[in-house]
């Protein structure tokens, strides 16, 4: 295989093991995968009207991300505030400092990847992954549009 054959093999394998840490630290906080995701994603990013948290995870804008909001609000991660430029809305804020805890749960992965990078390697990696982040959202909506075939 060719080194970029067995990149995307290593890539795949990462993925799935991404997927099985989210939904490992998210039941270890009493969540669900979409839960902690959305939560990650208002720590990231900030705040979200609903809809726009429902689209970014993929989810109904109807109770579907009204449920994970309640979940968020339960476990001290959110809170819903007005909109300052439309009263009619609100807005999902992250409540500061909260994430630590999930951040806490992940802390072996963390220190995992820590130990597999070498210092000289992250400044190039750390290109790369913001490169990769800035290409996968337009490749996921294709997917979710029905466009992802071959």
């Amino acid at each position: 295989m060719t080194a970029s054959g067995d990149l995307h093999t290593e890539l795949r394998r990462a993925a799935m093991l991404a997927v099985q840490l989210q939904q490992a630290v998210a039941a270890r906080a009493g969540l669900t995968v979409t839960d902690a995701q959305c939560a990650v994603l208002l720590d990231l990013d900030g705040p979200k009207t609903p809809g726009e948290l429902a689209r970014a995870v993929g989810v109904s804008t109807g109770g579907a991300i009204t449920t994970v909001i309640d979940r968020l609000e339960d476990a001290g991660l959110a809170r819903r505030t007005p909109d300052p430029g439309d009263r009619r809305r609100v807005r999902v804020e992250p409540v500061p400092g909260a994430l630590a805890r999930l951040a806490g749960f992940a802390a072996p992965a963390h220190r995992a990847v820590a130990a597999a990078t070498p210092p000289d390697l992250a400044a190039a990696l750390l290109g790369w992954a913001r490169d990769l982040n800035a290409a996968l959202p337009a490749a996921i909506d294709e997917i979710r549009a029905g466009r992802g075939d071959a």
